[in-house]
């Protein structure tokens, strides 16, 4: 079972981010942050709390507004939090965006890892990473049109092929 980040840390990150927004009567809570401190943010967490590993970095389509997901853990203990037992220690920290124009600072320049993630995002969600250092398709070609896990793409009808039946015997 994963541990989750406890009201102690919250607190503090509270106090060094006003902007930051969670509900601590939630089992697993998410930090909400805008986007122009995401990176002040993670990293905080990274130098400051422990959380160096980025473990998943995605993105959720609401129609109205996209939401980046930042997962990210700690090993072992956070010297930070008292409330926090000793084990892994994991974080979900999420920004909401413009459903119109998405755009994002990429988070390369504190992680990483997040380099081939965010790619994967930009093609299949059109979410642009400014700052990003090779911002293009990663698994459709240059030519695709749209991004195909948007709830407002629509496929292209495939061409009409005529069927061919078995006459005869």
């Amino acid at each position: 079972m994963k541990t989750y980040i406890g009201a102690d840390a919250l607190a503090l990150l509270k106090e060094k981010f006003h902007s930051v927004e969670y509900n601590t009567e939630e089992a697993k809570p998410a930090v909400y942050v805008p986007a122009d401190e995401l990176l002040q943010l993670l990293s905080f967490l990274r130098d400051e709390m422990g959380f160096t590993r980025m473990e998943n970095v995605t993105s959720v389509d609401y129609k109205t507004y996209f939401e980046m997901v930042y997962h990210l853990f700690a090993w072992k203990t956070l010297d930070t939090c008292q409330d926090v037992p000793d084990e892994n220690v994991w974080i979900t920290v999420k920004v909401k965006l413009d459903h119109e124009h998405p755009v994002i600072p990429s988070v390369t320049s504190v992680f990483s890892s997040a380099e081939f993630e965010e790619r994967e995002v930009f093609d299949l969600m059109g979410i642009d990473f400014t700052g990003h250092p090779d911002l293009r398709r990663i698994l459709l070609w240059e030519g695709f049109s749209g991004h195909p896990l948007r709830k407002d793409y629509k496929q292209a009808a495939p061409p009409f092929v005529e069927r061919i039946t078995r006459r005869g015997h």
